[in-house]
C-alpha cells in the first residue's frame, strides 16, 4: 500500500466535559468501569409535567425524558486568566463554556504555555450542528407579541375588562421575560454556533483558521477531517478540533420523538430490544499536530490518526434512513487513505445509535469491508460510547474519538454496556465483529500496532470514518526514511567509523556482531564539562557543514567517561538543533533545564553510570508469542528465556516459554495460551 506516514496526525492534548464526567480522567474511568450515565431529565432543565406524555401519538409532546446530562464542569475564567467578564459569561450558552473549559484542559494537558504554540499557526476547527439551547430561548422571548396578539383576539380574553386584559398581558410578559434570557449586545455572540470556535481563537489569541462544521451527527468527525487536511497541506501547524453539543431542551426531545427516533427505555446499541437512541450532551476537544512535528518537539502522543474517509448516501430510501452503500464507502476510503489494510483492525468504535434499523445496517456494512480481508469470525471487537452516555449528536464522533484514543493509549478494550444479548437481526455468528462487553487487555500479534476504526454518520446521509493507531515512538518517522550515509565526520561524533570487537563485548557480551541503533544515537564523553562542550560544538559544526553519519554503537570510552551527553536524533538538522540546545544547557548548568530536555531526547550524565534495568510491569501487558522475533535473533534474549525456563519449570510444571510461544496457525493453541497468560498465577 501507499506510504502515508506524511499524513499521520498526533493527538497531543485532550479535554472533555461529558455526562457525569467533568474532565477526561472522570470520563475514562466511567467508560472502563462500564458506568451507565443515562438518567431522567434534571429538574432545572425542563419540566416533564409540561412536555412529557408516554403516549407517542400525543401532539407536541415527548414520550422520552431520559438522557446523558452534563451535571458538573469546571468554570473559573478569572482563575484561568481568561478575559471573560461576568455579563459576557452570563450571556454565553453552556456549550460555549464547555468548549472553552475543554480547550483549556487540552492545552494544559499538552503543557501550554510552557510548551509553546505559534499563535499565527494554530487553528480552531470544531463540529457543532445546532448551536445551543439559548438560541431557542431568546427566540421565544422575541416572539411574545405573536402570543399576545392571539391572546387578545381570543373570545374569552376579549370578554374581560380592558384593564384586566392589560394587567394579564403585562404580567405574562414579565413572567416570560424573567424565565427567558435577556437579549443584549452579548446574547447573539453567546448563542451562535460559529462563535464557539471564534471565542476560543479570541481568548487564546490563535490566528489560524477558525470555523465550525455542521454535518449533523457526524459534525465532530467532519471538523477533525478538515483539521487533518489543513495540517497535511501545511495551512497551520497545530489545531484545536473536536465537537460540542448542548441541545437537550424540550424542543429537541419533542422533535426527535415525532420522527420516532428516541428511546424511552434506554441505550442498548447492537443489543436485543434496541428501540431508539438516547440523547446526550457534552464536548470533547483535541490538540492535533503532524506526527513528525510532535516527535521533533518531544510531545506526549496519545495515539496517531492515520486516515479519514467521508461519503454521502446519495439517493437512498430517505433523507434520514441509513444507507449501507454510503457507510461502506466511508469505511473503505478511510482505510485506503490511511495506507493500511482493514485486516489489521482489532477494534471498531461504531456509530451504534441503538435504533432498530441503524445498528443492523452499520454492522452489516462494517462486516462487508472486514470480510473482504478474510478475517475470522469474532476477531474484531466492537463497541460504542453511546452505550454509556447516549448519542451526543454533533459531538457524538468526538466522544467516540476520545474513547478510542484513550483505549489505544492504555492498550485496553473498554466494555460496551447493555449488550448481554446481541440483536438477533445482526448475524454476529458469521461476522468478523463481536461486541466487547468487559474491560480486557487489547491483545495483538507481535510487530502489529493496535489499530481501530471509528464511525460517525449524520442525518442527511453524511458519513465519516477514521483510522486510529497506537503510538509507537518513531515507527513511522524513524530511520527507515532518513538513513544517513557513512560520512566524513571523525571521532568527535561517537560511533562513526568501525566499532572494535572489544567495544562490542563491553556492550553486549552475548552479541556475535555489532548492531546499529534503530535511530541516530549520539553519545559523547569527556573528562570535563569544558571538553564535553568542545566536542559537542565540533559535532554541531560538522553537521551544519554538511557532513553525514550513520547510526552505530557508541564507544566504550564515551560510555564510561566522567561527563557524558546522549542525543536521540532523526536527521542532520535535528541533531544540529539538539546540539545547540545541549550547549545552552551546559552553559546554564541548571538541573531543571536538563530535566526538560529529556522529553526531547537530550540526556546528561555525570560520574559513574548507574545500572539500567528494563521493567515490564502490570497485569494485561503480556501476549502470546511476545518477543518471539527478538528471541530468534538476539542471543541475550534467548539466554534470558532459557534462564527463566530453568527457574520456573519447578514452579509451573513446564517451561515458562511453553506458556508464551505457540504455533500462530493453531487457533486452539493460541486461544489456550491467551487464557493461560491471563492467569495472574
Amino acid at each position: 500500500m501507499e506510504n502515508t506516514a506524511h499524513r499521520a496526525i498526533a493527538i497531543v492534548g485532550v479535554g472533555a466535559v461529558l455526562p457525569d464526567a467533568c474532565n477526561v480522567t472522570a470520563f475514562w474511568e466511567n467508560v472502563k468501569n462500564g458506568r451507565y450515565c443515562i438518567s431522567d431529565v434534571p429538574s432545572d432543565r425542563w419540566d416533564p409535567a409540561l412536555y412529557y406524555d408516554a403516549d407517542p401519538s400525543v401532539p407536541d409532546k415527548t414520550y422520552s425524558k431520559i438522557g446523558g446530562w452534563v451535571r458538573d464542569y469546571a468554570w473559573d475564567p478569572l482563575k484561568w486568566h481568561l478575559a471573560i467578564p461576568p455579563r459576557v459569561a452570563a450571556a454565553m450558552d453552556d456549550g460555549q463554556k464547555w468548549a472553552i473549559a475543554c480547550t483549556r484542559e487540552a492545552l494544559e494537558d499538552y503543557g501550554y504555555p510552557k510548551r509553546p504554540l505559534d499563535p499565527n499557526r494554530t487553528a480552531v476547527i470544531l463540529g457543532n450542528a445546532m448551536a445551543g439551547e439559548k438560541h431557542y430561548q431568546t427566540a421565544l422571548r422575541i416572539y411574545f407579541p405573536e402570543y399576545a396578539r392571539e391572546l387578545a383576539q381570543s373570545a374569552s380574553f376579549s370578554a374581560l375588562p380592558a384593564a384586566v386584559q392589560r394587567d394579564i398581558t403585562r404580567e405574562l410578559h414579565q413572567r416570560i421575560a424573567k424565565y427567558l434570557p435577556e437579549i443584549t449586545e452579548d446574547s447573539m455572540p453567546g448563542e451562535l454556533a460559529n462563535c464557539i470556535a471564534g471565542r476560543i481563537a479570541n481568548l487564546f489569541n490563535f490566528r489560524g483558521s477558525n470555523y465550525v462544521v455542521d454535518a449533523a451527527c457526524a459534525s465532530a468527525m467532519a471538523a477533525i477531517s478538515s483539521a487533518v487536511e489543513g495540517l497535511v497541506e501545511n495551512d497551520f501547524d497545530a489545531v484545536i478540533s473536536g465537537g460540542i453539543d448542548h441541545n437537550m431542551g424540550a424542543s429537541s426531545f419533542v422533535k426527535f420523538c415525532k420522527i420516532g427516533a428516541l428511546s424511552a427505555t434506554g441505550s442498548r446499541p447492537y443489543a436485543e430490544g434496541a428501540d431508539g437512541f438516547v440523547m446526550g450532551e457534552g464536548a470533547a476537544i483535541f490538540l492535533l499536530k503532524r506526527l513528525a512535528d510532535a516527535e521533533r518537539d518531544g510531545d506526549k502522543v496519545y495515539a496517531v490518526l492515520r486516515g479519514m474517509g467521508g461519503s454521502s448516501d446519495g439517493k437512498g430510501k430517505g433523507i434520514t434512513a441509513p444507507n449501507p452503500i454510503g457507510q461502506k464507502l466511508a469505511v473503505e476510503r478511510a482505510w485506503k487513505n490511511s495506507g493500511l489494510s482493514p485486516a489489521t483492525a482489532t477494534y471498531m468504535e461504531g456509530h451504534g445509535t441503538s435504533t432498530r434499523v441503524g445498528d443492523v445496517v452499520e454492522v452489516q456494512s462494517l462486516a462487508e469491508v472486514l470480510g473482504s480481508a478474510h478475517l475470522p469470525p469474532s476477531s474484531v471487537a466492537l463497541g460504542t460510547v453511546k452505550s454509556n452516555i447516549g448519542h451526543l449528536k454533533g459531538a457524538a464522533g468526538a466522544a467516540g474519538f476520545l474513547k478510542t484514543v484513550l483505549a489505544l493509549h492504555d492498550k485496553v478494550l473498554p466494555p460496551s454496556v447493555h449488550c448481554e444479548k446481541p440483536n438477533p437481526e445482526i448475524d454476529f455468528a458469521h461476522s468478523p465483529l463481536r461486541v466487547n462487553t468487559e474491560l480486557r487487555p487489547w491483545m495483538v500479534p507481535p510487530d502489529v500496532p493496535r489499530r481501530a476504526g471509528l464511525s460517525a454518520f449524520g442525518f442527511g446521509g453524511t458519513n465519516f470514518h477514521a483510522v486510529l493507531e497506537e503510538y509507537i515512538p518513531h515507527r513511522l518517522n524513524g530511520n527507515s526514511k532518513r538513513s544517513i550515509a557513512v560520512g566524513e565526520m571523525q571521532q568527535d561524533a561517537v560511533g562513526l567509523g568501525s566499532v572494535s570487537a572489544k567495544q562490542v563485548s563491553e556492550l553486549s557480551p552475548s552479541a556475535s556482531e555489532p548492531k546499529a541503533p534503530l535511530r541516530g544515537a549520539l553519545v559523547i564523553g569527556a573528562a570535563s564539562e569544558a571538553e564535553l562542550a568542545e566536542r559537542l560544538r565540533n559535532v554541531q559544526k560538522s553537521v551544519e557543514a554538511g557532513s553525514t553519519l550513520v547510526p552505530t554503537l557508541p564507544t566504550g570510552s564515551d560510555l564510561h567517561a566522567p561527563e557524558r551527553i546522549a542525543v536521540d536524533y532523526a536527521d542532520a538538522k535535528d541533531l544540529a538543533e539538539k546540539c545547540s540546545k545541549a550547549l545552552k544547557a551546559l552553559a546554564a548548568n541548571q538541573t531543571a533545564t536538563w530535566r526538560a530536555l529529556r522529553a526531547q531526547g537530550i540526556f546528561r550524565g555525570s560520574g559513574s553510570a548507574p545500572k539500567v534495568a528494563f521493567l515490564y510491569t502490570g497485569q494485561g501487558s503480556q501476549y502470546v508469542n511476545m518477543l518471539a522475533g527478538l528471541r530468534a535473533t538476539e542471543p541475550i534474549v534467548t539466554e534470558t528465556f532459557a534462564e527463566a525456563d530453568r527457574v520456573m519449570t519447578p514452579l509451573l510444571g513446564r517451561p515458562l516459554s511453553e506458556f508464551i510461544f505457540v504455533d500462530h496457525a493453531d487457533d486452539a493453541a493460541v486461544a489456550k495460551a491467551e487464557e493461560n497468560l491471563r492467569q495472574t498465577a
